[in-house]
């Protein structure tokens, strides 16, 4: 699939860091909650090492097929790796499941994945403007410039995955996290109380 430009480099630093940020609050078993994001982890098999490679994703499902885009071009570790290694793990909050990842080559099928995209999500369109050679990302614009894009299809099988999904922390690093979280969320909650209380007492006392 031939492209016209993608994201500058690939994540470094700072922004490599939250990239991987979702990827440990699975690690932390926090997955359960975190089955309502468009955003899954896609183990492949490294294509030199042949070890389990994690990566978080997101995704936009069409029918039993999920379709995911690079936007670091076919530059990327992961696209590399499952175009040696077309069998991946997929985890989906709780749901781990195996699928083989075919990269996109036909335009209509392209293009249905882009609009995926953009329909809920404003940024989309000016990512992929930004991405391609069309002056927008409009559905009209992008149908000439589909094949710009790298774009693999993830198709869940029956078979039991082959490569395993993230591993959780040890027990005791669960624990203090799921301590420390329940603290800070009730201080938040107590922020936020303490917030609306002059706020209900104001307005009792207009009239």
């Amino acid at each position: 699939m031939s492209e016209s430009k993608a994201l500058a480099g690939r994540p470094q630093g700072i922004a490599r860091s939250v990239s991987r940020f979702p990827i440990s609050l699975y690690r932390l078993g926090w997955s359960g909650v975190l089955g309502w994001l468009p955003m899954l982890v896609m183990t492949t098999r490294g294509r030199r090492s042949g070890a389990p490679r994690h990566v978080m994703v997101e995704f936009r499902r069409h029918g039993s097929k999920y379709y995911v885009f690079s936007g670091w071009g076919e530059r990327t570790d992961w696209y590399r790796n499952l175009l040696k290694h077309p069998r991946v793990t997929i985890q989906h909050g709780a749901h781990v499941f195996a699928a083989e990842a075919k990269p996109v080559r036909d335009n209509a099928e392209a293009l249905r994945a882009l609009y995926l995209f953009t329909r809920n999500s404003w940024l989309y369109e000016r990512v992929f403007a930004g991405m391609s050679s069309a002056q927008a990302a409009d559905l009209n614009s992008l149908a000439d410039v589909a094949q710009e894009f790298t774009l693999v299809r993830l198709e869940p099988t029956d078979d039991a995955p082959e490569l395993p999904p993230v591993e959780l922390y040890d027990q005791q690093t669960r624990q203090i996290a799921t301590i420390v979280a329940l603290i800070a969320l009730i201080r938040i909650l107590l922020a936020l109380l303490r917030l609306a209380l002059p706020l209900r007492n104001g307005k009792r006392e207009g009239f």
